[in-house]
């Protein structure tokens, strides 16, 4: 699709990004497209209504960061002056319509401050991207809310100065092709590497606090600094309690995720530690028996997640084996101050690890499961490493039972328990600043955990969780002559050691032992 009026084929470029990158908007062939049709319409409704302002598109926020940054971007919001973004997509479908062009339906999103959305906004495709329309607006604050109380009409630099760090107030302006920093500091913050928001700190975060945590994963995904004021202000306690009672736990774990899931997890959770958050993010419960230990626990915990993710120590069975296995680690390292702390439920003790990750970062229950269950395991993962590593050693059964007991878990749950006790053996290192730790430093401990899941390779058992009985539960109880119940269950389970020190058994041979086993538990 060709039109009049098309994209600049030169793009002026505005210095040199922290990164390195050349900062500079370069369009690819369907930005071009949809930026030329945006362009034209315009024109289009210049021309159509002259006594109008003329409307100016802009394609504004992280979109614009990331293509400054060298980075690709799918995420295009057009933010458009004294018209509903509504509006102006019906002006783009008119307009493609009066040209013979195809155009697609425009979903209308009205405003939902409960699920975050404070603005209309329209939604359609153009050229198969998906792009969001809204106006350019101002926002008013109540003292009890993060939801704007008022918002209407504003302009460009009214927009700028509303967004939460000056790189995202950034405007690529589609009539000029040129960039717009209107708080005069995103572009040279993005030069130096800093997270600065447009206006004062403290008034940013009180109107918003959940802009405190936007700014700390910011920081992390782009490894730049936070500015001194920004981390004042996060501290103080007002803005904490603001955190606290403006902002919904679901939020709160939503920022969190995207920092574990991040680049740079550790730079995250560090800056919560820094900025005296953990306790905010991280909320224990209350009615808990046990001790729950200091926080700065989790932060040398996750520093050592930081080492054992950056060591050449035994790679081959100790290296984390994916993104989520180094979130599933950074989460459980940050839960270690409440392991073997218990809260009182509706009808019984719970885990606290599990209260947190429910009610406080509102994780989805697979992680709930995962993480209680890692933790829960590092006695029984520390006892069983330690036997393996002297003359007695573990047998085949004893290593494949507990990981049946674990499941696919078993490895995540060995590496956890490998950093509890590096954090017991080696209390005089700085894990909080895990860069300088040499290597050597853990070469036993990792050794003696290495071997664990090496045995259980040398056994080939380290896929036992997934085998099934020789003989099930009916066939065990025909065999036997009982009625299927919890003794059933029992026998299984002994079926299933039998099974993993006869790994060459028959079902004849593990029948006769089953026999056994029921006569000699009948005569006890």
């Amino acid at each position: 699709m060709q039109f009049l009026h098309s994209s600049l084929s030169c793009a002026e470029h505005y210095g040199y990004a922290k990164n390195g990158a050349l900062m500079k908007i370069d369009l690819d062939q369907r930005e071009t497209q949809i930026c030329d049709l945006l362009r034209n319409v315009s024109l289009y409704l210049k021309a159509k209504y002259p006594i109008l302002p003329v409307i100016v598109p802009r394609i504004a926020g992280g979109w614009v960061r990331d293509k400054l940054l060298g980075k690709t971007c799918h995420d295009l919001d057009i933010a458009v002056n004294d018209m509903m973004g509504y509006e102006f997509a019906q002006h783009v479908n008119l307009f493609l319509q009066e040209n013979d062009y195809p155009t697609r339906n425009i979903a209308k999103i009205d405003s939902n401050p409960e699920k975050s959305k404070h603005l209309e906004t329209a939604t359609t495709k153009l050229f198969g991207q998906e792009i969001d329309f809204c106006n350019l607006r101002t926002e008013i604050y109540s003292q009890d809310s993060r939801i704007p109380s008022e918002i209407t009409f504003g302009t460009p630099l009214q927009d700028a100065y509303r967004r939460d760090i000056t790189m995202n107030s950034l405007f690529y302006n589609i009539n000029t092709s040129k960039v717009e920093d209107f708080t005069e500091k995103g572009l040279s913050d993005l030069a130096q590497g800093l997270i600065r928001t447009p206006l004062a700190p403290f008034e940013t975060f009180k109107d918003d606090p959940l802009r405190v945590l936007r700014c700390i994963r910011f920081t992390g995904r782009f490894d730049f600094v936070m500015m001194p004021e920004l981390r004042e202000a996060a501290k103080h306690p007002e803005i904490k309690e603001a955190l606290m009672s403006k902002i919904s736990r679901e939020r709160i774990g939503q920022e969190l995720e995207k920092m574990l899931m991040g680049p740079r997890p550790f730079q995250s959770l560090l800056l919560i530690h820094q900025l005296e958050l953990y306790p905010v993010v991280f909320m224990s419960p209350e009615n808990v028996s046990g001790t729950q230990r200091e926080d700065i626990l989790a932060l040398k915990a996750a520093g050592v997640v930081y080492w054992l993710s950056n060591t050449e120590n035994d790679k081959e069975y100790l290296s984390i084996s994916s993104q989520e296995e180094l979130r599933t680690l950074y989460l459980g390292a940050s839960l270690l101050p409440l392991q073997g702390v218990m809260t009182q439920g509706k009808n019984k003790l719970v885990p606290s690890t599990q209260v947190v990750l429910r009610d406080s970062i509102k994780t989805n229950n697979a992680s709930i499961t995962t993480v209680s269950t890692i933790i829960k395991a590092i006695p029984m993962i520390q006892t069983i490493t330690n036997k393996n590593y002297t003359s007695e050693g573990v047998t085949r059964s004893e290593l494949g039972m507990i990981i049946r007991e674990l499941g696919s878990l078993w490895t995540v749950a060995v590496k956890l328990s490998l950093i509890s006790e590096l954090l017991e053996s080696h209390k005089d290192i700085a894990w909080s600043q895990p860069e300088p730790v040499s290597q050597s430093v853990g070469q036993t401990h990792c050794a003696k955990y290495s071997a664990l899941i090496k045995k259980a390779h040398t056994f080939g058992i380290e896929t036992c969780y997934t085998w099934k009985h020789q003989l099930d539960g009916k066939r065990v109880a025909a065999l036997l002559g009982i009625r299927p119940g919890p003794q059933v269950a029992s026998i299984l389970n002994h079926q299933m050691v039998w099974q993993l020190e006869q790994p060459n058994g028959t079902e004849e041979e593990c029948a006769e032992a089953i026999q056994k086993y029921w006569q000699t538990q009948s005569k006890a």
